[in-house]
């Protein structure tokens, strides 16, 4: 990341929550081609042999999966845990 982005980042960093929040929405709404991107990625053979490995791992171990309130959980937890601890 450059000097330039590392400054921003920091100055960002120090806004309260809600800009956070603004400041993500307007980036997401940049021109960032969301689909293009995902079509690429889909395309790569890796990210294909990937699935293919992940697909055959559920299908083997099905025990093993989490249910989505679980894995929502999980990540609020996380998330929370993250925002306590950043500056």
């Amino acid at each position: 990341m450059s000097d330039a982005a590392l400054k921003l980042l920091e100055q960002i960093r120090s806004l309260p929550e809600a800009d956070h929040l603004l400041i993500a929405d307007e980036l997401a709404d940049g021109p960032f081609d969301e689909d293009a991107a995902v079509a690429e990625l889909h395309a790569a053979p890796e990210f294909q042999a990937m699935l293919d490995e992940r697909l055959r791992e559920v299908e083997e171990h099905p025990e093993r999966l989490l249910d989505g309130d679980t894995v929502m959980a999980e990540a609020r937890l996380r998330f929370n845990s993250r925002r306590l601890t950043t500056p």
